[in-house]
């Protein structure tokens, strides 16, 4: 996977590598060097424009020291599946996910692999993904979160969210929507021993179909005013 423009078909596009896999900057617009490897992904989401972009995460693991800070819209950032693996290795103060969309509109996470670490890295606010403050009309698709103390996926107050096609597994919810995530459809999911496969609470009008739950206590829970 390279980062030609062409290749993907989109005008602003930026390739991050890392020098554990042996990316040069021959490879890639930013490489990372296994230390707070966040920096780098940070900086080249700030350097997309202001209607967004994609960022291209090589193959490699990649050492997460604080969160990769989605907030601006339109922006895709994407892996090559499992091969791209975006590590915790740290604990969150507030809750928070290994990449947080805050009132983030129209993005796209899809085929990474967050490893939540939680052997190591195990407060409560440990997140893979987490969705908040009205992040509206985004794609979470084909990644994999799992080993993360609290959420694999988190949706808070947030609506019109596709969650499709990933795996959420060995964490405490798998895919969990709260505080009026309204809207959403998680659908061909996979969450497996967790304690919860895919809860709702005080969130309504959402669509679950076709995901698979095996092994958690509580397979699909639905609770507090999660209506139709």
């Amino acid at each position: 996977l390279k980062g030609e423009k062409g290749d993907h078909g989109i005008n602003d596009a930026l390739v991050v590598g890392t020098t554990q896999s042996g990316h040069t900057l021959a490879d890639c617009d930013y490489l990372c060097d296994g230390t707070d490897d966040q920096v780098k992904i940070n900086t080249a989401i700030a350097a997309l424009p202001a209607d967004g972009g994609e960022i291209i995460i090589l193959d490699g693991t990649y050492n997460i020291t604080a969160k990769i800070n989605l907030n601006k819209s339109n922006v895709t950032i994407s892996g090559n599946g499992n091969s791209t693996i975006l590590k915790r290795m740290y604990d969150s103060g507030s809750s928070e996910g290994v990449i947080t969309l805050t009132s983030a509109n129209y993005c796209k996470i899809r085929d990474l692999q967050i490893d939540g670490n939680k052997a190591t890295y195990d407060s409560s606010n440990n997140i893979g993904i987490r969705l908040t403050s009205s992040s509206n009309n985004n794609t979470v698709t084909g990644n994999t979160c799992n080993n993360n103390t609290s959420y694999g996926i988190y949706l808070n107050s947030s609506s019109n969210n596709t969650a499709t096609g990933n795996n959420c597994n060995g964490n405490a919810y798998g895919i969990y929507l709260t505080s009026g995530s309204n809207n959403n459809t998680v659908t061909g999911n996979t969450c497996n021993n967790n304690t919860s496969g895919i809860y709702l609470i005080t969130s309504s009008n959402n669509t679950v179909t076709g995901n698979t739950c095996n092994n958690n206590i509580n397979g699909i829970r639905l609770t507090s005013s999660s209506n139709n």
